[in-house]
Order: C-alpha cells, then structure tokens, then sequence
C-alpha cells in the first residue's frame, strides 16, 4: 500500500504548474502579481491564490493555470513495475488498489468501466508467464486508449 501510495503521488505531482509562475503558482495571484518574481510578490499572489481562486483556476484551466503534462510512458512503466504483482491479482478481478490507482495516473472518468475493460484484457496484458514491465504497459495503455475517457494523453 505504501509502494502504491508513493508512485502515485510522484506521479501525479506536476510541477508544470508552479513553473511559470513562481512559488505561488497559477491562479488570480499570479495574474495580479506577475511580472518579476520577488519574494514580496509570491507572498501577495499565494495569498490571493488561497482565497478559493486557485482551485477553481486549475479546475477550469483559466488564470495560467495549464492542464497537467502529459503522461509519459515510463510512469506507467514505473508503476507497473512497483505494483506488477498485486497489478495482476486486481486486474484479473477488475477491481482493487492497484486498478483504482492505475485509474487515477491516468485520469480515468470510470474506474468500474476502466476496471471491466482490464479483467476482460487480462490474457492480452499479462500474454505470457515472463512478460515485460515495458510490454505490460504497452498493454494497458491499448486498453486505456479505448475503454479509459482520460483526462491526460500519452
């Protein structure tokens, strides 16, 4: 559990967010504040940011606030790698941490219909007793490209 928890908050932290903006972020702060990035001026637009504005800015994709990075191939990779035997257990179920997670990293909108759609790929993911990590990825990203309406692209 502790495995799965940590390489999905590593995947899903992007700090593309932060990037352009400074320590406070995207959000009304740093629309109101921007320009050089002194201390004193992080410090205004982070206060602006935690009126309840920057949510909603990344929400909606407005105030600077870009959608998240793409996924790349090696996070999944990375994750099938640090979770491939409960991943087989939960994927052969269509339901568990592993499948609800894998769900979350890619931002699926129906974890169940997501779930589903691995059970019933399961001799497709898993094709052979040594399959790779690489090429178990590049089945559930099969799977995920028709049965996940996800919000990140590969």
């Amino acid at each position: 559990m502790k495995k799965l928890l940590i390489v999905v908050l590593i995947l899903l932290s992007s700090p593309s967010f932060a990037a352009k903006y400074g320590s406070a972020g995207c959000g009304l702060g740093s629309m109101i504040f921007e320009g050089d990035q002194t201390w004193w001026k992080q410090v205004l637009a982070a206060t602006t940011n935690t009126t309840g504005m920057q949510t909603i800015a990344i929400s909606l994709g407005t105030s600077h606030c870009d959608s998240p990075a793409p996924l790349k191939v090696g996070q999944i990779e990375a994750f099938v790698e640090a979770n491939r035997a409960a991943l087989a257990s939960d994927i052969a179920r269509g339901q568990g941490e592993t499948v609800v997670g894998l769900s979350n990293v890619y931002g699926c909108s129906n974890k169940t219909e997501f779930g589903r759609a691995l059970k019933s790929n399961y001799s497709t993911i898993f094709n052979s007793s040594d399959v790779s990590t690489k090429d178990i990825s590049h089945n559930i990203n099969l799977v995920a490209a028709t049965s996940c309406h996800t919000t990140a692209s590969l």
